[in-house]
């Protein structure tokens, strides 16, 4: 890490033990980074580590799939703005911290618990804490000086834990079908042991934030400055949902064809998020629009592929998951340059992306009733919906 924003007071001291403050609070930001990474991959692995086995858990009843699928989200969607605001008072540390203790408890909950309703329950209690962590995890990254460049691992590793409980899951489950929440509590409670050591209370109030952001505005306010943007949170990570929920009923590919497409779609979304975060960009101007463009492209191209060509629908989907994974960093890049507490900020960004996967899958499922046709192309107008009103919003925009 560069030592461009250490923070290190060397007014007053003599070179060497300029040197050495500069050092020890250089190591001590890559440290928290580490801890953050590792608990943004155990906290998104666990959110999908009961997936390839939602059928057995919920003994065959879609119902109760449903119901302990939806409840993480949930949790997670009445938190995360609450959470930010919460951290932008009190600091970054005690939420994070609050973040992984809860989905440690969690984790041992559900390898305990038997009853289908209880397990849902539990995940309600892990979605709300990874509420707490994500918003004040990303609300301190934003606030440092290479934040571009963290938030690329930052995603890398979310959908990294992503991939990686889809495949341990299903591989262990012929054991237990628990063995991936098993693995990845664990986790969890690793990287709630490092930030006993690593995130301290400086955690709380980087150089960045006490000198440029200060300005606690309404919600309102926040979410009106930015509202084409947040727009396309919501639409764009919904549309990733939309895909992954009704490709294999209008394909009828198998679960395990399901399984791989939806791992390359996290593998596009890794490998361009580390890509995007490493360049300087165009600006949420254009990425945004043209983002938004070549999702609904891709999302048109279902509807011309033949179904069983998989080749084809697995490079759609890595294309998917590239522009998405482009498009984040340019929103999260854009939402640091903003006057705002990054907590309530990141807070209304994480919200509107649970909202936007939690209400367009169900809708489109709606739609899917009678037409599959009809939802893809819906969610295809929604996309073409976002590229209008970003570039419409960005008119006079100089960023």
């Amino acid at each position: 890490m560069s030592s461009g924003n250490t923070c290190a007071k060397t007014g007053g001291n003599n070179g060497g033990n300029s040197g050495v403050n500069t050092c020890g609070n250089t190591c001590g930001k890559t440290a928290v980074v580490i801890t953050i990474l590792a608990g943004a991959f155990a906290v998104m692995a666990m959110s999908n580590a009961v997936v390839p086995v939602l059928n057995l858990l919920a003994k065959d009843s879609p119902q109760i799939q449903g119901i302990i699928y939806s409840a993480y989200f949930l949790g997670a969607f009445l938190t995360v703005l609450p959470a930010g605001m919460i951290s932008d008072r009190v600091g970054r540390t005690l939420p994070i911290r609050a973040g992984l203790i809860l989905t440690v408890v969690a984790g041992i909950a559900m390898i305990l618990l038997t009853n289908p309703y209880m397990i849902a329950a539990a995940r309600f209690a892990e979605g709300i804490g990874a509420g707490l962590f994500v918003a004040s995890a990303l609300a301190w990254i934003n606030e440092q000086e290479e934040h571009k460049k963290i938030s690329g691992y930052y995603f890398a590793c979310i959908n990294l834990g992503f991939l990686s409980s889809l495949i341990l899951t299903g591989y262990f489950s012929g054991y237990s079908l628990m063995t991936g929440v098993l693995i990845f509590t664990v986790l969890a409670a690793v990287a709630l042991i490092l930030s006993m050591g690593t995130i301290r209370g400086n955690t709380e109030n980087t150089c960045k934030a006490a000198e440029e952001k200060t300005d606690h505005s309404p919600l309102s306010e926040i979410i009106l400055g930015s509202l084409a943007l947040f727009f396309s949170v919501a639409v764009l990570s919904g549309t990733t949902g939309v895909v992954i929920s009704l490709y294999p009923g209008f394909s009828g590919i198998s679960a395990l064809a399901a399984g791989i497409l939806i791992g390359l779609m996290d593998l596009g979304t890794i490998t361009s998020s580390l890509y995007a975060s490493r360049r300087a960009g165009r600006g949420i101007r254009f990425e945004i629009p043209a983002g938004a463009l070549i999702i609904a492209a891709l999302v048109l191209v279902i509807l011309l592929i033949p179904a069983g060509n998989l080749i084809a629908a697995e490079l759609l989907f890595i294309g998917i998951g590239a522009a998405y994974g482009t498009v984040t960093i340019a929103q999260v890049d854009y939402l640091s340059k903003t006057k705002y507490g990054q907590g309530a900020v990141l807070g209304i960004y994480n919200l509107f992306g649970y909202a936007g996967m939690a209400f367009m899958p169900f809708a489109s499922g709606i739609i899917a009733e009678s037409s599959y046709p009809s939802a893809f192309i819906a969610t295809a107008l929604l996309c073409l919906t976002v590229c209008a009103t970003a570039v419409l919003a960005a008119q006079g925009r100089k960023d």
